[in-house]
């Protein structure tokens, strides 16, 4: 069987890295399949270094006169199902538990009877097309062997929210008090990104200040070959694992039940339990609606 799957999933970075277990299981049950991925034209530079995805597809070029065996569709919204309704295909849907999710927040009622991660529901979404749900690093095309002399931890200190984002004035403190290692700051392109980062490579001696100079390549190698990665609950967390790198993630107003926390074993989530105003929010907020921020003032970096 030559089945040709499409693989919808438009945003954000940390979703699409998230859907690469299930294009590795796809590849690897079906090895001459087609695999399209249907995305944002931003992401076509990161899916295009996934070496089991054939054809990279974006809004204005998808073409809806191809048929499909396999329509996956891991977006699910209205933007997405309005797309993939002239194609032919047998579709799969993936179920954003948005009710579960609503009333845990607004109401703090958990209904997770089990803690699934995103990964492992993509996969799952398949209805039983796959059936291995263990998680796996991803096979990205990148140079490995390009490295600095030194060794070094790196810093993803900014995210999409205020209330997933560790203070700045934190990492400083933590960068000062370890003037013996050296730090690479990530993020992207973002002004709120660049801005945090400026911040704090203009108080730290021991950073080199990476954000928004990296393309997707050279992101990879960058953490590939870094020591130690810190990050927020962001994209640097996904594409960090998905490179086998274990990751000190850092958790604020989002929960494990959510699915978006590290897999690998050897990686530690830092969160404040026991906050009953957690979580605020299953994305992220503008602000603290409590104002006292305590989900993220209360970790220490050690």
């Amino acid at each position: 069987m030559k089945p040709r799957v499409l693989i919808t999933r438009l945003s954000s970075m940390g979703d699409v890295i998230l859907s690469f277990p299930l294009i590795a299981k796809l590849k690897r049950k079906f090895p001459e399949s087609e695999i399209t991925f249907l995305t944002k034209e931003q992401y076509s530079d990161l899916l295009k270094l996934n070496n089991c995805v054939n054809k990279i597809a974006t809004p204005d070029s998808i073409d809806i006169n191809v048929k499909y065996d396999f329509i996956i569709d891991l977006q699910n919204n209205f933007r997405s199902r309005a797309m993939l309704r002239k194609l032919r295909g047998k579709t799969f849907r993936f179920d954003k538990n948005n009710t579960k999710k609503f009333l845990l927040v607004k109401f703090k009622i958990d209904c997770f009877k089990k803690v699934i991660p995103v990964f492992e529901r993509y996969i799952r979404c398949t209805n039983g097309l796959i059936s291995d749900y263990n998680f796996e690093p991803a096979d990205l095309s990148f140079d490995k062997n390009i490295r600095f002399d030194y060794n070094y931890t790196i810093i993803a200190p900014s995210s999409k929210h205020y209330t997933k984002t560790y203070p700045k004035e934190k990492f400083v403190k933590f960068m000062q008090s370890h003037s013996d290692r050296e730090f690479i700051l990530l993020g992207s392109n973002d002004s709120v990104d660049i801005s945090i980062c400026n911040y704090i490579a203009g108080e730290c001696d021991n950073v080199l200040n990476l954000c928004g100079k990296t393309g997707y390549a050279e992101l990879c190698n960058l953490i590939y070959n870094a020591d130690k990665i810190i990050t927020n609950d962001s994209a640097i967390l996904h594409l960090s694992e998905a490179l086998g790198k274990p990751v000190t993630a850092i958790f604020g107003s989002t929960v494990k039940q959510f699915g978006f926390y590290p897999q690998n074993k050897n990686s530690i989530v830092l969160e404040v339990n026991g906050l009953k105003c957690r979580p605020c929010s299953h994305i992220g907020r503008e602000s603290c609606p409590e104002k006292h921020f305590r989900c993220m003032k209360e970790i220490e970096l050690m």
